[in-house]
């Protein structure tokens, strides 16, 4: 052990999670190339305003570049932001007192819904046998103690973007978006004025390719898959599991993990019935399957022992299904080739 890292875990220890040692080790590991000093303080000071830790994945300062000339004329410049994840807006949210729960559907056209904002209620019938229709919306609840639940509708069309995840999961993306919303308007001390990125104008941002890709790095949270998983076996004869304990070991996530520095692999999926497979031997729809697998079971169980890990393993997932349509960067360019 390093003897940075022996000071940083004797920080955390004492409970300073901003001591010197552990900001510095969240500008060298999480912050990207190049972030000034200015831009670098203004990321910790609304790392500790949201109560987001960016080490735990909660939070990411990210490179964008904007253009602030015209179509015509660009005038394209590097800005440095702070946001929030999803998975780190709910685990914050868990930890306020009166927080007892959120709630979140996609609509469709053949859906029966009533929205009673002023209640705080919402009706949602639905047979899943029949025909949907279009996805026409989002709503989503929080409940708090003692006081009205806080609910809101979001319009799809007002939401999707041109990129490929909203293409592929588009009733995902607009429930995730809803939560966020919701928080937002449940908790605004904490998260008002945060977005996250499935919310971002795709027409008005453009990200750089060296920002922190979820697929890699401090995202690959369980690592590559460097040969067969083993799977666990008995000598002895076996009852049949019953259906709650098929259903722990379906979401249990107890994939040993990997080395991170083999990044040459796809992510290794941790849960659900295609367990022990890496997405690159997962077809469109299996993937697809197993992410909206995640975040039923999340939103069922936000406090299970394995919702941690597995929503940092959802996280993998989804940034491997947007490389998967996007494809990836080019090997040898740089980013001041992608400014020009």
């Amino acid at each position: 052990m390093t003897e940075a890292n022996a000071k940083t875990e004797a920080s955390v220890a004492s409970g300073n999670p901003w001591s010197r040692e552990r900001v510095e080790l969240i500008k060298r590991t999480i912050c990207p190339r190049g972030i000034g000093e200015d831009e670098f303080a203004l990321f910790i000071e609304q790392c500790k305003r949201s109560g987001l830790d960016p080490l735990l994945k909660e939070a990411f300062c990210v490179a964008r570049r904007q253009n602030t000339g015209t179509r015509e004329r660009p005038n394209w410049t590097t800005k440095y932001e702070f946001q929030p994840s999803e998975a780190g807006m709910l685990a914050r949210a868990e930890r306020f007192p009166d927080f007892k729960g959120i709630q979140a559907s996609a609509v469709f056209a053949e859906d029966e819904i009533i929205v009673d904002q002023g209640k705080g209620e919402v009706v949602h019938r639905f047979n899943p046998a029949k025909r949907k229709g279009a996805l026409v919306g989002a709503w989503s609840r929080v409940v708090r103690d003692a006081k009205l639940p806080v609910v809101v509708w979001l319009d799809f069309s007002g939401y999707v973007q041109q990129t490929p995840l909203w293409a592929r999961i588009p009733t995902t993306m607009i429930e995730k978006c809803a939560r966020v919303a919701v928080l937002r308007k449940a908790y605004p001390e904490a998260f008002g004025g945060l977005y996250v990125r499935e919310e971002m104008p795709a027409d008005e941002f453009e990200s750089l390719h060296d920002e922190p890709a979820p697929a890699t790095g401090a995202y690959e949270v369980l690592g590559a898959k460097p040969g067969p998983v083993k799977a666990s076996f008995s000598p002895l004869p076996m009852a049949p599991p019953t259906k709650d304990e098929a259903e722990a070991a379906r979401l249990s996530v107890d994939v040993p993990l990997a080395p991170a520095a083999d990044r040459t692999h796809s992510v290794l999926v941790a849960f659900g019935p295609h367990k022990g497979k890496t997405t690159t031997e997962l077809t469109d729809s299996e993937l697809t399957e197993t992410i909206d697998l995640a975040h039923e079971k999340l939103m069922e169980q936000p406090k299970a022992r394995w919702a941690k890990a597995m929503r940092e393993n959802l996280t993998a997932l989804e940034a491997e299904t947007e490389l998967r349509f996007h494809g990836p960067t080019p090997k040898g360019t740089s980013a001041s080739a992608q400014d020009a």
